[in-house]
């Protein structure tokens, strides 16, 4: 036995090596500890492919829905608002297979049809099949390169791709000595695209769900069938508002009407959250910094009553069926502010009307002559072009109040005999020689009137509506003058409402207007416009005190208070021959409500002295379609077919309303009873759209004006 230093206690035999021992073990148990420690840190900080993806799956992100903004009429009455609503969407790998008996199911459930469910379904299936199998050839070589004792090092240590197979939707491990170059960004020479896609996890079924199909589709419970929060747009105004306020697209961003022209304050923008999950999938915890509120669009006030809009779809409805008409058109306005207040566009269906027989550009070798077109024939025409959107949805269609033109016949000579009569070239009762209704220019031109007699006043011709008469008057200006006052109506360009597709119009430019253009702009022709245009121009003879003889800038939206477009003006007469046209003109409506009250006594007293013009002018072909030429003996324009209009103001005093009504192409017979003119057809739709509207906005009644309008009449 050996003693201890100092012959302190015997070292027991064996001591030392138990010692040893501890010695080993703690090492080891240490050194096993700083692995696994540094295992964590390696998979916390940097884990292989096949781990990365199982542990990016603890954190999840959902988004906070950004609410897009509402949009309202100038009462603020609902247009369209937003709401959460269900959509099923489909896992195809956890999908029954086979999958015949859910796809029925599902389909009856969501209402969606089970045949295009089925092809939805099927096919993701199929490709996912193709899709697995390249993604288990692209693990086999890695799992061989990971064998033996590398192969365990790799996992304990964190070798790259080691580990784990592939679960639906993951990306497979890539080759060796490439992932380090695609990671920084280098050249692949193409090796990302042979790199296997993952798996297909997401298939959107059927529209968005009742709450009824929600139950149902919850209720089924089928294996691989989720439902998905999504935005929903609601359009409270219905389809009388539809073709203003539009329509949003799938990804809920403005696609036409006020949608569109709004978009920048109606869109929403989504936030996010970012937490931490269990293995259940449960939410833990977010952390500082993860969460990124939503910011909601802003509510935007239309300058459309609601009201106002029903009145006039009511009144053009009645106007368009009185007279047999393809369609028709109207639009009504506040003069003083600009502001649209209504804005309907109508097409009747109408199978029997036939197409037009346009002949081919080019002869085809052996093909027969195409038989000759006859004017005569009496046949009526297709006039309005197709809109196959609006047959989908009345928001998906041609706004035809500001992107179809059309000429305006004798409703454009209130803007030439004010431009005339600004210009000093004729006193108002100064008589013209009108000769009778028959006339030739200098140039030989032959010149008719409907309205024939031997002289007229000044005034006379345009309450006459004498081409004869306003021919005379207006070769009295220069051609720059004419054209130059009629431009600043407003005529030739676009009015900026904002609405998308929104046409300029037709003036013919300076250094294309001849003597012939001179002649043609006098009474309405070699002029196109579009009822928004015309409704803009109008109020010119509306506005009253300093804003008389002014030119509006039209809006769709409610003004704000403060707002300095309302302040804007454009000076376009003087007010002394704004408030002059405007007299005559009440004079022209009277003959309106004069025939109104024959056809129907009832429709004899009016509240609101009525002032406008009408027009009739045959509608214009157009272009050829591509490869197809006009035949031979056609004049240009549709034979015997017209658009009549009639626009409008009221009351005479205080002017608070403007309206345009456009009658597309009225009926044979109406045309046989010779009364297919605006005065007829359209002026009655803008006589009750005016009276009805006025009562609505509770405008006091105004007695009629006395000008003399009995003796005129006569």
């Amino acid at each position: 036995m050996r003693l201890g230093r100092g012959g302190s206690s015997p070292v027991r035999p064996g001591s030392e090596r138990a010692d040893r021992v501890a010695v080993v073990v703690i090492g080891a148990v240490v050194l096993a500890l700083a692995v696994m420690l540094g295992r964590v840190a390696q998979l916390q900080l940097r884990p292989g492919d096949d781990l990365s993806v199982y542990v990016s799956e603890r954190m999840a992100t959902r988004p906070v829905v950004g609410y897009r903004g509402e949009l309202l009429d100038r009462r603020g009455r609902l247009l369209s608002t937003t709401r959460i609503g269900y959509r099923v969407f489909v896992d195809p790998t956890r999908f029954a297979s086979p999958p015949d008996e859910a796809i029925v199911a599902l389909a009856e459930a969501t209402g969606a049809p089970a045949e295009e469910v089925g092809r939805r379904v099927v096919r993701a299936m199929a490709i996912n099949r193709e899709r697995a199998a390249a993604l288990e050839a692209a693990r086999e070589p890695a799992e061989e390169r990971r064998g033996g004792v590398r192969g365990a090092l790799a996992v304990v240590f964190g070798g790259r791709g080691g580990g784990g197979e592939a679960g639906p939707g993951k990306a497979p491990p890539r080759e060796g000595g490439k992932e380090r170059e695609e990671e920084e960004g280098e050249e692949t020479d193409g090796e990302e695209a042979q790199t296997p896609r993952p798996l297909i996890r997401y298939v959107p079924v059927g529209g968005v769900l009742s709450d009824a199909q929600l139950d149902e589709v919850r209720r089924l419970g089928l294996a691989g069938v989720h439902v998905e929060r999504r935005p929903v747009r609601e359009y409270a105004g219905g389809e009388i508002a539809a073709s203003i306020v539009g329509k949003v697209g799938f990804e809920h961003t403005g696609l036409l009407g006020a949608e569109l022209a709004m978009e920048k304050e109606l869109a929403a923008r989504d936030g996010q959250a970012r937490y931490a999950r269990d293995a259940w999938g449960r939410p833990l915890w977010i952390e500082r910094g993860q969460w990124e509120p939503a910011e909601h669009g802003r509510d935007r006030r239309l300058s459309i009553d609601v009201e106002l809009q029903r009145i006039a779809t009511e009144e053009l409805e009645r106007g368009v069926l009185d007279a047999n008409a393809a369609g028709g058109r109207l639009v009504l306005a506040d003069p003083a502010t600009g502001e649209i207040l209504a804005m309907v566009d109508l097409i009747r269906a109408m199978p029997d009307l036939a197409e037009f027989p346009w002949w081919p550009a080019k002869a085809e070798p052996g093909a027969p002559t195409p038989a000759r077109y006859d004017p005569s024939a009496g046949v009526r025409y297709r006039t309005i072009s197709a809109d196959p959107g609006r047959d989908v949805h009345p928001a998906l269609g041609r706004n035809r109040c500001v992107e179809d033109i059309y000429e305006p016949g004798s409703t454009f000579k209130a803007f030439v005999w004010a431009v005339v009569s600004e210009a000093g070239a004729a006193k108002y009762d100064e008589v013209i020689n009108t000769e009778g209704g028959q006339w030739r220019t200098s140039y030989g031109r032959a010149i008719a009137d409907v309205t024939r007699r031997p002289t007229m006043t000044w005034e006379d011709v345009l309450m006459n509506s004498s081409n004869i008469g306003m021919v005379k008057v207006t070769e009295r200006v220069g051609h720059r003058q004419l054209r130059d006052g009629l431009t600043r109506f407003g005529f030739g360009r676009a009015t900026g409402i904002g609405l998308s597709g929104e046409a300029a119009g037709i003036i013919t430019s300076e250094r294309q207007w001849t003597k012939f253009t001179h002649t043609s702009v006098a009474f309405g022709h070699e002029v196109a416009v579009t009822p928004v245009q015309m409704v803009r121009a109008f109020s010119v003879f509306a506005r009253t005190g300093d804003l008389a003889g002014t030119l509006p800038q039209v809006r769709l939206t409610a003004p704000e208070p403060g707002d300095p477009a309302i302040a804007l003006r454009q000076r376009v007469l003087s007010p002394e021959v704004a408030a002059h046209t405007r007299m005559v003109l009440r004079r022209m409506a009277e003959k309106v409500e004069q025939n109104m009250a024959k056809a129907d006594p009832s429709e004899s007293e009016w509240r609101y002295p009525m002032w406008g013009k009408s027009g009739t002018a045959e509608i214009p072909l157009g272009r050829a379609p591509a490869g197809k030429r006009r035949p031979p003996g056609s004049t240009g324009y549709y034979d015997n077919q017209y658009n009549s209009s009639f626009v409008a103001g009221a009351p005479y005093e205080r002017p608070r309303l403007v309206v345009i009504v456009v009658i597309d192409d009225p009926g044979p017979e109406t045309i046989r009873k010779r009364q297919h003119y605006g005065s007829w057809v359209a002026g009655p739709v803008a006589r009750r759209v005016l009276e009805r509207a006025l009562i609505y906005m509770g405008e006091p009644a105004e007695r009629a004006p006395t000008t003399g309008i009995a003796a005129a009449a006569n």
